[in-house]
């Protein structure tokens, strides 16, 4: 039985969350993930070489209808004319597990959460964003790793001719990278920048990882980053 992110074999436990792989003949695998003792997902698969467990965007559950997450802060951040911060936040993530075959193809076979799902809307009922919703306390230093959650460097730049009040960031999966420290539960997106234009607006710069040792995730194919440079724009309010 192993612990964190990386290669499993025969069970792992995650959470609430058992998954045992059974070999039903040579070549055949059943996959089971039990809740307590319910089974609530059993699939058959042939061939697989290896299983993952890897941390996952948080726009998958129930069902996929937005790209976006955002993060409230649980008290708000001052910051001076021109001035910056740097604070870091969590961020909720998903669990995939990923089967992979020969020719190093991969397939998700299960996605699932350790926790609460919440859904709110960022900014005007006709022309908002719904966004996957978590509150966080805004760290000065690091903060201790969590399964579920992703840590996130956000450094604010203060670009009005005010001090400015920031308690929420909008952040978008499709340009967000997610990596994980194998063997641990340690996850971690890439450096952000908050770009702060007024008290209403900023923008969202998606920079380069912030550890190290970590790896970076196998992105599907409809999550893989765009080529072009690209960023989110906060128009409904920043705290």
């Amino acid at each position: 039985m192993s612990t964190g992110y990386g290669v499993f074999e025969d069970s792992v436990v995650v959470g609430n969350y058992r998954i045992v792989l059974e070999k039903i003949e040579e070549g055949v695998v059943k996959y089971k993930r039990y809740c307590g003792d319910k089974l609530v997902v059993s699939k058959t698969l042939f061939k697989p070489t290896r299983f993952e467990l890897i941390p996952f965007y948080p726009v998958f559950l129930p069902e996929r209808f937005t790209n976006y997450i955002l993060v409230k802060f649980d008290e708000e951040v001052y910051v001076p004319t021109k001035g910056e911060a740097l604070i870091y936040v969590e961020m909720p993530i998903d669990i995939a597990v990923y089967v992979y075959g020969h020719y190093r193809k991969f397939g998700i076979v299960d996605v699932f959460t350790t926790n609460e799902v919440k859904y709110a809307l960022y900014g005007v009922p006709d022309r908002g964003i719904v966004a996957r919703y978590v509150v966080s306390h805004p760290y000065t230093f690091i903060p201790e790793p969590e399964l579920g959650k992703a840590t996130v460097l956000v450094n604010i730049r203060n670009r009005h001719d005010d001090w400015i009040e920031v308690g929420k960031i909008l952040l978008d999966a499709q340009i967000l990278r997610l990596f994980y420290v194998p063997g641990t539960w340690n996850a971690y997106t890439q450096a952000i920048t908050m770009a702060v234009n007024s008290p209403v607006t900023a923008t969202i710069y998606y920079g380069r990882r912030i550890e190290p040792k970590a790896r970076r995730i196998h992105d599907p194919p409809d999550l893989r980053p765009p080529r072009i440079m690209a960023k989110t724009e906060m128009l409904w309010g920043i705290n």
